[in-house]
Protein backbone atom coordinates (compact mmCIF):
# COMPACT_ATOMS: atom_id res chain seq x y z
CA UNK A 1 0.00 0.00 0.00
CA UNK A 2 1.47 3.48 -0.77
CA UNK A 3 0.87 6.55 1.61
CA UNK A 4 0.82 9.91 -0.49
CA UNK A 5 2.82 12.60 0.45
CA UNK A 6 2.37 16.30 0.09
CA UNK A 7 5.48 18.54 0.69
CA UNK A 8 5.29 21.70 3.04
CA UNK A 9 5.35 23.69 0.23
CA UNK A 10 2.19 22.58 -1.59
CA UNK A 11 0.75 22.43 2.27
CA UNK A 12 1.45 26.31 2.56
CA UNK A 13 0.33 27.16 -0.49
CA UNK A 14 -3.37 24.77 -0.61
CA UNK A 15 -3.56 24.34 3.21
CA UNK A 16 -6.33 21.73 3.94
CA UNK A 17 -7.60 21.28 0.66
CA UNK A 18 -4.50 19.83 0.02
CA UNK A 19 -4.34 17.40 2.29
CA UNK A 20 -7.99 16.03 1.71
CA UNK A 21 -7.24 15.57 -2.02
CA UNK A 22 -4.38 13.62 -1.25
CA UNK A 23 -6.49 11.97 1.36
CA UNK A 24 -9.24 10.88 -1.60
CA UNK A 25 -6.45 9.70 -3.89
CA UNK A 26 -5.16 7.61 -1.42
CA UNK A 27 -5.75 4.07 -0.52
CA UNK A 28 -5.61 4.41 3.18
CA UNK A 29 -6.74 8.15 4.48
CA UNK A 30 -3.41 8.50 5.50
CA UNK A 31 -1.01 11.62 3.97
CA UNK A 32 2.91 11.88 4.31
CA UNK A 33 4.29 15.29 4.75
CA UNK A 34 7.90 15.74 3.47
CA UNK A 35 9.68 18.41 4.95
CA UNK A 36 13.00 19.40 2.84
CA UNK A 37 12.37 15.93 1.24
CA UNK A 38 12.46 13.91 4.30
CA UNK A 39 9.02 11.87 5.63
CA UNK A 40 8.33 14.66 8.99
CA UNK A 41 4.77 14.26 9.63
CA UNK A 42 1.99 11.75 9.55
CA UNK A 43 -1.69 13.02 9.07
CA UNK A 44 -4.25 10.58 9.97
CA UNK A 45 -8.23 11.02 9.58
CA UNK A 46 -9.88 10.68 12.65
CA UNK A 47 -10.70 7.37 12.28
CA UNK A 48 -7.43 6.17 11.43
CA UNK A 49 -6.36 8.06 14.65
CA UNK A 50 -8.86 6.63 17.07
CA UNK A 51 -8.05 3.07 15.38
CA UNK A 52 -4.70 3.56 16.51
CA UNK A 53 -4.79 4.64 19.99
CA UNK A 54 -7.58 1.75 20.64
CA UNK A 55 -4.58 -0.16 19.23
CA UNK A 56 -2.32 0.81 21.53
CA UNK A 57 -4.61 0.63 24.48
CA UNK A 58 -5.16 -3.28 23.72
CA UNK A 59 -1.20 -3.24 23.56
CA UNK A 60 -0.87 -2.00 26.90
CA UNK A 61 -3.83 -3.39 29.00
CA UNK A 62 -2.33 -7.00 27.34
CA UNK A 63 0.97 -6.21 28.84
CA UNK A 64 -0.67 -5.57 32.15
CA UNK A 65 -2.16 -8.51 32.08
CA UNK A 66 1.07 -10.69 31.64
CA UNK A 67 2.61 -8.51 34.63
CA UNK A 68 -0.07 -9.45 36.51
CA UNK A 69 0.02 -13.04 35.34
CA UNK A 70 3.45 -13.81 35.62
CA UNK A 71 3.81 -11.55 39.01
CA UNK A 72 5.93 -8.42 37.95
CA UNK A 73 4.51 -6.02 39.70
CA UNK A 74 4.31 -4.21 43.04
CA UNK A 75 1.67 -2.88 45.09
CA UNK A 76 1.93 1.04 46.32
CA UNK A 77 1.77 1.00 50.51
CA UNK A 78 2.82 3.97 50.96
CA UNK A 79 1.09 6.70 48.20
CA UNK A 80 2.66 10.06 49.89
CA UNK A 81 6.00 8.75 49.26
CA UNK A 82 5.50 7.06 46.05
CA UNK A 83 6.79 10.37 43.71
CA UNK A 84 10.06 9.22 45.35
CA UNK A 85 9.58 5.41 44.50
CA UNK A 86 9.17 6.13 40.98
CA UNK A 87 11.92 8.64 40.90
CA UNK A 88 14.55 6.33 41.96
CA UNK A 89 13.07 3.75 39.48
CA UNK A 90 13.23 6.27 36.41
CA UNK A 91 16.98 7.03 37.80
CA UNK A 92 17.83 3.26 37.93
CA UNK A 93 15.71 2.21 34.53
CA UNK A 94 13.69 0.08 35.76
Amino acid sequence: MIMLSINANDLKRNGISGIERAMLNGADNTVMVDVRGKAKYIILSVEEFNQYREYQLEQAISEAELCIESGNFTTIKDVENYALVLEKEIENDV
